[in-house]
C-alpha cells in the first residue's frame, strides 16, 4: 500500500438489526482512500450513509463486512480495548451537535479528553493554552461554555478535538448550525490545519464545504454507495 496512504476502506459495508423485520444497510461494500494531510469530504443528503460511514472510518463502530486499514493495519475486527485506545491516539472528532458540557469552563471542555492520559498538570495546561490561543478562546478561557457564541462553542469542540494531537480529524456536519459567516470562519480554522499537515476528513451535504479549494478529493455517497466524484 502506497506510505502516504493513512486510511483505505475497502468493500465495506455495515447492517443494523440483522436478520430482523427492521434490517438496514446504511453503508454498502464502500470503498474510499485518505491520504496523510489531505482533506477529503464525504458529501450527501441526509439519510444517505455518511455519518455511519464516517463513524466506521474513525473507529466508533466496527463493519458487518470489508477491510479498514489504518496506518497500516486492518482495524475492522478489533475488539473494543483496542478500538477505544485507537480512537484515543488517531482520531480527534467534531460532532454536529459539538457535545460540550454546559456548566464547566471552556479550558475545562478542552481539557477533558486528556485526563485519561496521565500528562503532568503542567503539561495539559501548556497544551489547552497553546490551543486557545491558536483558535482565538483566550479570552474566553474561564467563561462557561453555555454563554459563548455559535462560533465560539465551534471552536471550543475543535480545540477538544485537537488536544490530544491527533493524526486525522473526523468533522461530521460541521456547518450544520452556523450561519454563512460562521461557517466561512470554521472554514478558514480547517484550512489553516491543513497547512499544518493535519489529515481532515468531512461528512456534510454543505456546498460551501465540498466546494472549497482546500479539498482535495471529495466521495458522493447515496443509499450506503461510495463513488468519487
Amino acid at each position: 500500500m502506497n506510505s502516504d496512504i493513512l486510511i483505505s476502506v475497502q468493500k465495506v459495508s455495515k447492517c443494523f438489526n440483522r436478520g430482523r423485520p427492521n434490517e438496514i444497510w446504511p453503508v454498502r461494500e464502500a470503498s474510499l482512500y485518505v491520504k496523510k494531510g489531505e482533506v477529503v469530504v464525504l458529501k450527501g443528503p441526509s439519510g444517505s450513509g455518511k455519518t455511519t460511514l464516517l463513524g466506521l472510518i474513525g473507529c466508533m463502530s466496527r463493519p458487518t463486512s470489508g477491510r479498514i486499514i489504518l496506518k497500516g493495519q486492518d482495524v475492522a475486527k478489533l475488539p473494543e480495548r483496542f478500538l477505544t485506545e485507537i480512537r484515543r491516539k488517531t482520531f480527534g472528532f467534531i460532532f454536529q451537535q459539538f457535545n460540550l458540557i454546559k456548566g464547566i469552563s471552556v479550558r475545562e471542555n478542552i481539557l477533558l479528553p486528556l485526563y485519561p492520559t496521565g500528562m503532568s498538570f503542567g503539561q495539559m495546561s501548556e497544551r489547552v493554552e497553546e490551543l486557545m490561543e491558536t483558535l482565538s478562546l483566550s479570552h474566553r478561557a474561564g467563561f462557561p461554555v453555555e454563554i459563548l457564541s455559535g462560533g465560539e462553542q465551534q471552536r471550543v469542540a475543535i480545540a477538544r478535538a485537537l488536544i490530544n494531537n491527533p493524526d486525522i480529524l473526523m468533522a461530521d456536519e460541521p456547518t450544520a448550525h452556523l450561519d454563512s459567516k460562521l461557517s466561512m470562519n470554521l472554514l478558514e480554522t480547517l484550512g489553516l490545519l491543513k497547512s499544518r499537515g493535519m489529515t481532515i476528513v468531512i461528512a456534510t451535504h454543505d456546498p460551501l464545504v465540498f466546494e472549497t479549494e482546500m479539498v482535495d478529493r471529495v466521495y458522493e455517497v447515496r443509499d450506503g454507495r461510495v463513488r468519487e466524484r
